[in-house]
This record gives structure tokens, sequence and C-alpha cells, in this order.
């Protein structure tokens, strides 16, 4: 876990605080793109002895804004700000995004939260920032506030979603093609512009331990974990328990995702079930855990009676087996 800070309230901020570079933004996933732009600012920070900062929201303001359904996050908020924190970031200010902070022009924004707040010497952003009432600024207002206010702005290009280079105008890695790659079972894919394998956590439920009658005991969360679940299917990927402040080793795993068509008494929202690869020694009812997707292996059947299910299942773990064993680490 990261000793950083993580302010909820802009009242938490210390009134003494030494200056900073500060970035701002969304940051759902916090995928390659967005370490781009944390990487530029811890670099920036270390190389003129100020402390790296972000700014991010909760919740999205699409949501606030249009009062439609909140768009379906990669990662939970709380798992955001880790994630972020764990980058380099040493003082992290999640704002409740309300319609009235939504109001405040770009000046007012960068005044108050920017410059006041946490004392920005600098900024790190995109070319295709925005922000203020109704996105009025962008990255060319920022350079103008710098100027007026007294500091410094950094620009981050954007990366190419296959190559990982400079986009040059070709698909750019973001949210919206995470989330797509997810909702279309490509975790592979989503794992390239991630930079590791997507996950989801969850608090470990009872379920209808008919997993345990045939010989597959699982793990089971809610219908709402934190974090986007991905299309319905069997998934190759790896399970690991939260212990104190830490996740304990991963172990690799068969996961589920669907409404158990086999069973018509099954419960109707989708359900994350894991099937955890080999012994262990966890007792897994009620404790936080996390569940990680490496491939996609089939799509959710139905099966004509109990053994043709459970032959499909020894399949599954004999897959899954060969599949974690032919991917890399995302991260390399």
């Amino acid at each position: 876990m990261t000793s950083s800070r993580v302010w909820r309230d802009p009242h938490e901020v210390p009134r003494e605080l030494a200056p900073g570079v500060v970035t701002i933004g969304n940051f759902d996933g916090v995928h390659r793109g967005h370490r781009r732009v944390i990487d530029s600012l811890v670099s920036y920070a270390s190389a003129h002895d100020l402390a790296p900062r972000a700014l991010t929201f909760h919740p999205h303001p699409r949501h606030v804004m249009t009062g439609s359904e909140e768009p379906m996050l990669i990662t939970g908020y709380d798992d955001r700000n880790t994630l972020v924190c764990e980058a380099g970031v040493a003082d992290l200010l999640d704002i409740h995004f309300t319609l009235e902070f939504a109001q405040l022009r770009a000046e007012e924004f960068v005044r108050e939260y920017l410059v006041d707040l946490l004392r920005a010497r600098a900024v790190v952003l995109g070319k295709d920032s925005r922000f203020g009432r109704r996105n009025e600024g962008d990255f060319h207002t920022m350079v103008e506030l710098g100027e007026k206010y007294g500091f410094q702005v950094v620009s981050v290009e954007e990366l190419d979603a296959d190559t990982e280079a400079e986009s040059g105008g070709r698909e750019r890695i973001s949210s919206t093609l995470v989330r797509k790659s997810l909702l279309a079972g490509d975790t592979p894919g989503a794992a390239r512009m991630l930079g590791r394998w997507h996950s989801v956590r969850d608090t470990v439920r009872h379920g209808f331990k008919r997993g345990r009658e045939l010989g597959f005991p699982t793990a089971n969360f809610s219908a709402h974990p934190s974090g986007a679940v991905p299309i319905d299917g069997v998934y190759a990927g790896y399970f690991s328990v939260l212990d104190g402040d830490r996740f304990l080793e991963r172990v690799p795993a068969t996961i589920s995702v669907g409404t158990n068509p086999t069973f018509e008494e099954g419960p109707a929202d989708r359900i994350v079930e894991t099937y955890v690869l080999g012994s262990h020694e966890y007792e897994l009812y009620d404790r936080q855990a996390k569940v990680e997707f490496v491939e996609r292996l089939r799509p959710t059947l139905a099966f004509d009676g109990i053994e043709a299910l459970v032959e499909q299942m020894h399949r599954d773990v004999a897959v899954t087996r060969s599949t974690l064993a032919a991917h890399g680490d995302p991260r390399a």
C-alpha cells in the first residue's frame, strides 16, 4: 500500500502546504495513457524539488452533468486513488463533483484549487484536457493562466492504443477504449492498455454451494463488485486475498461470469464465481479478495445435466493452466 495522503474534501488540505506540481483528470482505469501523465508529473516534481499531486473527481462528471446512469467504471474510486498514489503521487485531492462545482469558470478553478489550495508551481496535462464551466478551458487557457499566476505548464503526448508510441492522430489509449475491450471479452487487449491484468474486488459471499458439491468450490462476489465486470464467459486468471493492508500472493484461478444457465433456480444477477486452482489455507468468506482476468476461454453455456457440466469444468481448469503459462506479465 502507499503512504500518500488522500484528501476527500478541500478543507482537509493543510494550510501550510509545500509547493507542488499538479495534474488533473478522472483517471478511470489508470491506464498507460494516465501513467504517462503521472510519470511526467513525478519526473518533473523530482527534478524541481516539488511535491507531485493529483486532483480527481467523484462521481463521474458525465453522470452529474447529464443525469444519466454513471458510466461503467473500470476501477472503483478507492482502487483508482490507490493506483494513482502507487504510481508516485504524494498527495491526491478527490473532489466531490457537483453541479455547483461544475459552474466554476476556468480561471476560478485554476486559482482556487490549483494555485491557492494545492500550491501549484507547475501543471502537467495532455493537449486535449478541458476544464471549467462548459469545458471552456483548454491547454492554451492553462498556459495563459500559468503566465498570470506564475506556474509552468508541461504537456504530455497521448499514446497509440496499438503501438503505445505517441498517437500521432491514431486511436489513442482511453478509458472508453478499455471499456469496449472488456465488453467484448478482449481482456488481453484491455491489459495491453492498462499495463496490468484488469481486476475486480469484493467481499467473498456465501453462494448456493453447488460448486462444492460438484468438487469445484468457488469464491463468490456480489452482483456489483468494485470495477468493471467483463462480458459473460469463463476466464483464466488469478485470485488473491486481502490480508491487512496488502493482497497475498496471487494464485491461478478459473473464473465464471454470468447467471448459471444450467441451473434454473440460479440468481438472475450476473455474478463472478472463482475456482482457485490448487490447495490453499485461506478462510475466504467475508474477506476482501481480488480477481484478475487474463483471457476469456469460452462463452457461458447451458449444459444438459451435471455430468456434462463437470466434464467441461475439468477442461476449463486444464485450459486455464495452459493459458496462464502462455501469457507474460503485461507490466513488462
